[in-house]
């Protein structure tokens, strides 16, 4: 069992210890206090259910950095024509990488080693630098643009 699923079993747990006493409230009482009790438990239901559906799952993400990685590609090409280069991305829920962001495409320049750019897309769908680094202090970074 992975990170992920052991933070998906904590949330239905905690939703269970709110849900719970409710609704044994609204068994054990009766008229407008059962009434109000069980709705609020189904609104609740409802608020948590939708929760969980508008919270992308593992293929929907894997798919977006796959897009993203595509249209990086062209824009490297056209912005760096003649050069080459290393495209990596960070591995999704991985041991040690859930605090990194997994839409970052990162890029080597084969002229430039010691330097890492990072690339994302903006909300309007364009490739923007949004990062770079580098191993020494040595680097001039050739490739911002």
């Amino acid at each position: 069992m992975g990170p992920h699923e052991i933070i998906e079993w904590i949330l239905y747990g905690i939703f269970g210890l709110i849900l719970l006493p409710i609704v044994v409230f609204g068994f054990v009482k009766t008229g407008k206090k059962r009434m109000l009790a069980l709705m609020t438990a189904g609104v609740l239901c409802l608020m948590f259910g939708s929760f969980l559906m508008s919270q992308p799952d593992e293929e929907d993400i894997k798919a977006q950095i796959q897009e993203n990685v595509t249209a990086v590609k062209p824009y490297l090409a056209k912005e760096f024509p003649g050069e080459k280069w290393t495209i990596s991305t960070v591995p999704f829920q991985k041991e040690g990488y859930q605090h990194v962001n997994p839409y970052v495409i990162t890029v080597v320049f084969q002229n430039e080693p010691d330097a890492k750019y990072e690339y994302s897309l903006n909300d309007q769908g364009n490739v923007e630098l949004s990062g770079f680094s580098s191993t020494n202090d040595l680097s001039e970074f050739k490739h911002l643009k």
